[in-house]
């Protein structure tokens, strides 16, 4: 792949906003597929087993069992929705070769246990970033915790680059091994980078909350038909066989893309930030829990997570009100609904993942989200807050199993399991 200015000052960029040697970060056209070039560059395949919370992409898993190695799904904690040292350790075997750690929804987890296991075990961490841009963990930046890191700039990421994603190394040899694996991918084609302009430029100036609802389902439709640039192609959806062509390179458009949004960046984390604050206010009126935040992380908020009693109805209610509502995640496996086997996942191995992704929804914190739209979806919230379920909380006052609430429906739901499973400890 060869350089160009745009890709040159857009990895640098990068480099300044987290914090690290530019040498050390390569670009791919996906996040997935720096994950998979990671793979293979520390000779993982066949035999081994690297472990990933059941609460991710399906792309994930997809990655690792391109390359042969088995993806091993370890529990989530109920408060933070992220891998504890526990549930990894339970999980290491001596097949296990790496461990992948998620940033959910913008919050890192408790990262020093995780890592003083690592080195013990002698075992490889790699931060999943998808979400992570932006947040910290005891003051240092997510992505640079780890020995290595994947980020994806899709269209839903806390900057967007229309497609795109990057990893960054920390070891110079390992580094070298990236960059030449980066060397080899072919740049987008013309027809891309200008379908993909084409979209960048309706995403900024046509997407509203009128049209929320319809554009998600014809752009899912399309993307699925390989028809736009979109998130997964349909084999990524439908088995484990990797896609022709998975491996590709990352272009102009998408670098110009990126070092705009980099330019603003604390922007908007601000604005990112008031919208949450306006949310807690929010459920704090309700006499709800809002999504817990430990000492330790410096939240990125790339979305806002509540749970409510049936999901497929409450987006009902949303789209005919034309509120925007995200559905991450849908599945241990978002967003992946059925024959979880054929991603070597064993159903009922994770409760707490799958109870929780049978019910949660997220608000949008898109910085373009306007004070009236705001209003609209607390309004909305409000008329709907029978359908709302209690966040785990650390508060005995608001318990996730808390059945005397008059707006707490988990007393009749099928998912309800003991209390116990949900403390926050």
């Amino acid at each position: 792949m060869k350089k160009g200015n745009d890709i040159d000052r857009y990895r640098a960029a990068l480099a300044a906003q987290m914090g690290v040697s530019s040498e050390h970060i390569t670009l791919f056209g996906k996040g997935r597929q720096g994950l998979y070039a990671l793979l293979r560059s520390l000779g993982i395949g066949q035999g081994d087993e690297v472990i990933v919370p059941a609460f991710t992409c399906v792309v994930v898993p997809n990655a690792i069992i391109y390359t042969g190695a088995r993806p091993v799904y370890s529990e989530i904690e109920p408060c933070t929705f992220n891998s504890s040292v526990e549930q990894i350790q339970a999980r290491i075997t001596p097949a296990t070769r790496a461990i992948i750690v998620q940033n959910t929804f913008g919050l890192s987890p408790d990262f020093d246990p995780i890592l003083a296991l690592a080195r013990e075990k002698k075992l490889f961490v790699i931060e999943d970033c998808a979400h992570g841009f932006g947040g910290s963990y005891k003051g240092r930046p997510n992505g640079t915790l780890g020995d290595a890191a994947f980020f994806s700039t899709q269209w839903n990421k806390p900057f967007s680059t229309g497609l795109g994603g990057f990893v960054y190394v920390k070891s110079p040899r390992l580094a070298k091994a990236m960059k030449e694996k980066e060397a080899k991918l072919n740049l987008p084609s013309r027809l891309f980078e200008y379908l993909l302009s084409i979209q960048l430029f309706m995403r900024r100036h046509v997407l509203r909350p009128a049209v929320y609802w319809p554009l998600l389902k014809l752009y899912r439709k399309l993307s699925s038909w390989s028809l736009v640039s979109g998130s997964s192609e349909s084999l990524e959806l439908s088995g484990t066989d990797m896609p022709e062509n998975y491996l590709r390179g990352f272009g102009a458009v998408q670098a110009r893309a990126g070092l705009q949004a980099l330019r603003r960046f604390d922007k908007i984390l601000e604005r990112r930030r008031e919208i949450v604050a306006f949310y807690d206010a929010l459920f704090k009126r309700l006499q709800l829990p809002r999504p817990f935040v430990p000492d330790y992380a410096s939240h990125g908020w790339l979305r806002y997570p509540f749970l409510v009693r049936d999901r497929k109805y409450f987006l009902q209610l949303a789209e005919k009100a034309q509120i925007p509502i995200g559905d991450w995640m849908k599945s241990p496996l978002h967003p992946i609904t059925e024959n979880w086997e054929t991603w070597q996942y064993v159903a009922g191995s994770n409760p707490v993942g799958e109870h929780l992704s049978a019910h949660m929804l997220n608000l949008l914190t898109d910085p373009d989200i306007t004070d009236h739209q705001l209003r609209r979806t607390a309004d909305f919230l409000e008329k709907h807050v029978r359908e709302l379920l209690p966040l785990p909380s650390r508060s005995a006052e608001a318990s996730f199993n808390d059945l005397s609430r008059p707006n707490s429906v988990m007393q009749d739901t099928p998912h309800t399991l003991p209390e116990a499973t949900f403390r926050c400890l």
